[in-house]
């Protein structure tokens, strides 16, 4: 049995340690602190059925600082550290994406595209990442907050601000599917570990989770990826700061 901390991103009504109560919102009114919260405890319950030891920051509409969230995954010493988060932006542009902190230790990128693939084959999306790994200086991925054998990132599962992305995220049955792909890559990377014993390296990481994936579609049938703009990159608030955000 491993401890695996899931952070549900945001919630609560006021802003706390550089955590924002909320950011994205979908077209039906559904904030992104909800809809982090329901899928979080999604996935929390398909790791308890795969026999691991699923901790969830927040199980409540309340907002932590982000070291706060952090420190979660420090005292128990984690291996595995997963932020869950959505992203918004013009109401068009769609995608899944994961994170490792600029700093990363080379198991949060390991992680990172586990996580990113088996959510993008969970969510028929965009593969933003493009089979790579993201990094950005995140306040709640800072390696001062997490121990040395803790793999962590922030998952952006989709662009809730879609309308289409918005009407599934209603959905039992979707979320219910988003949370098995999480999981999904979760168990993957925790499958390659050695626990409890000499750490693996990272390239055996990369080898044995790739095997233990299904293919990952790059587009969802039926959606058109978006086209590439010209313009700079817009900006996210994120960690209580802006951040640029990488857009394809």
């Amino acid at each position: 049995m491993v401890d695996i901390v899931i952070d549900p991103g945001h919630g609560g009504s006021r802003n706390v340690g550089g955590s924002d109560a909320n950011h994205a919102s979908g077209p039906s009114g559904l904030l992104e602190k909800t809809a982090t919260l329901d899928v979080a405890k999604r996935v929390a319950k398909a790791l308890e059925a795969a026999g691991h030891n699923a901790v969830l920051t927040r199980t409540t509409d309340e907002n932590l600082g982000l070291a706060a969230r952090a420190k979660v995954a420090e005292r128990l010493k984690a291996p595995v550290f997963v932020s869950v988060h959505f992203n918004g932006f013009d109401g068009v542009t769609q995608g899944t994406e994961t994170f490792c902190h600029t700093t990363h230790f080379p198991k949060s990128a390991v992680l990172c595209k586990a996580v990113q693939a088996a959510t993008v084959t969970a969510t028929g999306l965009r593969d933003r990442n493009r089979g790579g790994v993201k990094t950005l200086d995140l306040g709640v991925l800072n390696p001062n907050s997490h121990d040395a054998a803790t793999a962590c990132v922030l998952l952006e599962v989709s662009f809730m601000d879609v309308p289409d992305e918005d009407r599934r995220l209603q959905t039992a049955a979707y979320k219910d599917k988003v949370a098995a792909g999480i999981a999904a890559g979760i168990g993957a990377y925790v499958a390659t570990l050695s626990v409890g014993r000499e750490s693996v390296p990272a390239r055996q990481l990369q080898d044995g989770f790739e095997a233990l994936l299904p293919s990952r579609p790059e587009v969802a049938a039926g959606q058109e990826a978006p086209r590439r703009r010209r313009t700079a990159a817009p900006k996210k608030k994120v960690a209580g700061k802006t951040e640029r955000v990488e857009r394809a």
